[in-house]
């Protein structure tokens, strides 16, 4: 039972006087090899450690004799007290056959407790006396412990005082290594920490292309972020009218839609009266956040802010084992002001590109302005060549780039005169000649837009044949870049469903007979393929909405031509 006790006496120690339990046990294999055994006390004489293997007089007598002063009169608490930072060695002999040095165990300048260093002395007889009867109160026979090997040679004052310093010395020692090996595995952690950090940040801005969806991006950092701050819910909501309409969010967490638009609300309405993080780890207690309590218990949020400008913010809910601090909130602030960046050239590059669109359909639409009957047909074109990228499965730039394509397809028509565009019988010979020029002339017009380069090739090359015999350069097979292919079949598809000077509509059905029939010869038959696969009332919804702005169109050039 004592032994039970001393085992956890000794797992208190390492708390209670700073000292590790691996060092107090090497500290005790020192004071062991000398005869002696190592105690250590708390401030009021308490036995906090004591050298489990050390000799039986020590173990079985002495111990259980320092928790029992009733039996000795030693009064090991009131030494104990006496004992300050700066005490020399105090000599105890107050048991019989022991002699204990008491020193005080000082770390920064602070009393942490007693170290003791107990030996044996010579018993006389009177000591003798006492000893055997303190051993019979004990129920322990003396010869088991006052006799051979039990009871350690005696040492003398000036031995044990010489001892217990150079003990103390060693443990200050072992101490500062502990100390050292304490602040070494902080600094391990911290840089583990760290790296982690700068990896999530890294991969964070490895995302940021500007032409990425700005909903995908934050997804993605959502998810990276819950899984690096350890969280049980990580979202964002937005305060700019070209982002996303709805917050996103990702977790465990039971957020519906009301709950999830109403904290992203009053985050942001907090966050634009404020500077900095928000942080509450008692949302039970806030006045704001109490309504969440039923789902979550702590909160913390950053800004998403370029200058002055909120665009949105982070809120992580509930970190897993404990409370947000400063360290997650600068975290996630530095991540908060990467992603800004992103949302922000993000959102500038979307402008652009909206500016550039809109120039491109402007110049498309003058282009089929020049013709009546084919108002809308660049854009159907562009809509039809980006559904067969799609179906093909390109990737999402590439479909774009070929729209692209689609809408300046035609855009050297605007250096074909308007009486052959507009000619209603079949062109001569030198009409035709005039005609395909507008492949080279649409080239040359873009050839200068550095932005626009990849886009040159289709818009040389749409009215190249699979069996070469298109123009202008004859190219055939997989020598023709793949947006003119793709382009070829959109245009004559659209020029079969469309009114031209020439002719009336052919009806849908007879179209894609027409493109069975030029599958390998005028167009890729594998792009045929997939394109015969598209439901017809895709072709014909697509034509539908287009329609109405066809008619638009041509009615105002109508009426101006009247004019």
């Amino acid at each position: 039972m004592h032994r039970g006790n001393t085992e956890h006496i000794a797992l208190s120690a390492a708390a209670a006087a700073g000292i590790p339990r691996t060092m107090l046990d090497d500290l005790a294999a020192h004071a062991r090899a000398c005869g002696e055994c190592l105690i250590m006390l708390d401030r009021k004489g308490a036995v906090m450690y004591h050298d489990a293997r050390c000799a039986a007089f020590f173990q079985r007598y002495l111990v259980p004799l320092l928790g029992a002063p009733a039996l000795t009169g030693a009064d090991l608490g009131a030494a104990s007290a006496a004992v300050a930072v700066s005490s020399p060695p105090t000599i105890l002999n107050d048991i019989p056959g022991a002699a204990m040095c008491l020193l005080p165990w000082v770390q920064r300048r602070q009393l942490h407790g007693i170290m003791l260093l107990a030996a044996t002395r010579l018993l006389t007889d009177d000591d003798h006396g006492r000893a055997a009867e303190l051993c019979r109160r004990l129920g322990l026979e003396p010869a088991s412990v006052l006799h051979g090997d039990a009871f350690p040679p005696p040492r003398t004052r000036a031995d044990l005082v010489a001892d217990a310093l150079r003990l103390r010395k060693l443990a200050e020692s072992f101490a500062r290594m502990s100390a050292m090996d304490e602040e070494i595995q902080s600094l391990s952690a911290q840089l583990a920490n760290a790296y982690e950090e700068l990896a999530l940040i890294e991969q964070i801005s490895g995302g940021m292309r500007v032409n990425r969806d700005i909903a995908d991006f934050f997804h993605q950092t959502c998810l990276d972020v819950m899984q690096v701050l350890a969280v049980r819910g990580m979202g964002v909501a937005f305060y700019h009218e070209q982002c996303p309409a709805a917050p996103i969010f990702h977790g465990e967490i039971d957020l519906d839609f009301a709950k999830l638009a109403h904290l992203s609300q009053t985050v942001l309405a907090s966050l634009c009266q404020r500077r900095g993080w928000l942080l509450v780890n008692d949302v039970g207690a806030s006045a704001e956040y109490g309504w969440l309590s039923g789902t979550a218990s702590r909160l913390l949020a950053v800004p998403l802010q370029r200058g002055e400008h909120l665009l949105g913010c982070f809120f992580a809910l509930d970190k897993i084992g404990g409370e947000f601090d400063s360290v997650d909130a600068k975290l996630l602030t530095s991540i908060a002001g990467e992603s800004a960046v992103y949302l922000e050239n993000a959102l500038l590059f979307g402008d652009l590109h909206d500016l550039l669109m809109g120039l491109l359909r402007s110049l498309t639409s003058a282009v089929d302005a020049k013709d009546a009957y084919t108002c809308g047909h660049s854009e159907r074109v562009a809509l039809l060549s980006r559904h067969l990228a799609t179906n093909i499965g390109l990737p999402p730039n590439e479909v774009e780039r070929i729209y692209m394509a689609g809408l300046l397809h035609d855009v050297g028509k605007i250096g074909v005169p308007e009486s052959v565009l507009q000619k209603t019988g079949k062109l001569t010979p030198e009409e035709f000649e005039l005609m395909k020029k507008h492949c080279q002339i649409g080239a040359s017009i873009l050839a200068d837009v550095r932005q626009l380069s990849d886009v040159v090739p289709a818009v040389l090359h749409h009215h190249e044949r699979y069996d070469g015999r298109g123009y202008p350069a004859q190219l055939a097979g997989r020598d023709i870049p793949l947006a003119g292919r793709i382009i070829c079949l959109a245009d004559a598809f659209d020029a079969m469903t469309s009114n031209r000077t020439y002719r009336k509509a052919l009806p849908l059905e007879v179209a894609l007979t027409e493109i069975r029939r030029c599958s390998g010869t005028q167009f890729d038959p594998a792009l045929a393929e997939v394109f015969l696969q598209i439901p017809q009332e895709t072709f014909r919804t697509l034509l539908q909405d287009h329609d109405k702005q066809a008619r638009a169109l041509l009615e105002l050039q109508q009426s101006l031509r009247a004019a």
